[in-house]
């Protein structure tokens, strides 16, 4: 499916703010539009990697602002994300490489700190490949599912693969056999005592 016209012209504006903001990284003006056009795009993503981007670059910017932005984008952000951005909105300084930066982050930048399936993905990303799972699943195409079911595993992807098989289950209906392999594949090994000789 082709984004639209107007997808693509969000797009484009976000673009041209970021290269906006990498030329003049203090301009609170800049930014602030750069969150906006972010809210008009799809998943949490560019708003988080705006944010990022906006305290890195903005750490004095005046309290009730960072609050009242922060209040803004938070629907979209999710409680637990919006917690972690709290703490810099109150005060600690968010460093140029940590969590908190995306792939849309044109100032600050992703630290390692983060679980492995992030580096490789991000939540937007599960959720859309957890939708067309279960659209493959209604539809019984097994190569799809198991091209989902080869990146799960592959990617390490838990949170795909988490809201696919929930919805799988809630339907009242067993779990099928590449999915159950799938999720006794990802499950973490345990390392089992060793019993002495009797």
């Amino acid at each position: 499916m082709y984004p639209s016209a107007d997808d693509t012209a969000v797009r484009l504006a976000f673009r041209s703010l970021s290269r906006l903001v990498l030329r003049r990284p203090r301009d609170a003006a800049a930014h602030a539009a750069r969150l906006r056009v972010a809210l008009q795009m799809p998943g949490a993503e560019p708003a988080q990697g705006a944010l990022a981007d906006w305290l890195v670059a903005c750490p004095d910017a005046p309290l009730a602002q960072r609050r009242e932005t922060l209040a803004a984008l938070r629907a979209r952000l999710g409680s637990a994300l919006a917690q972690a951005f709290a703490v810099h909105v109150e005060g600690r300084r968010l460093p140029p490489a940590n969590p908190l930066a995306t792939r849309w982050s044109v100032l600050a930048a992703a630290s390692l700190d983060v679980p492995p399936r992030a580096l490789r993905g991000n939540s937007d990303d599960s959720r859309l490949l957890a939708a067309a799972a279960l659209r493959a699943w209604r539809q019984g195409d097994m190569a799809a599912q198991q091209a989902f079911l080869d990146h799960c595993r592959v990617c390490h992807d838990t949170l795909a693969f988490l809201l696919a098989r929930r919805e799988i289950l809630r339907n009242g209906l067993p779990l099928p056999a590449a999915w159950q392999a799938t999720q006794h594949a990802m499950q973490p090994r345990q390392a089992h005592p060793h019993r002495p000789a009797a």
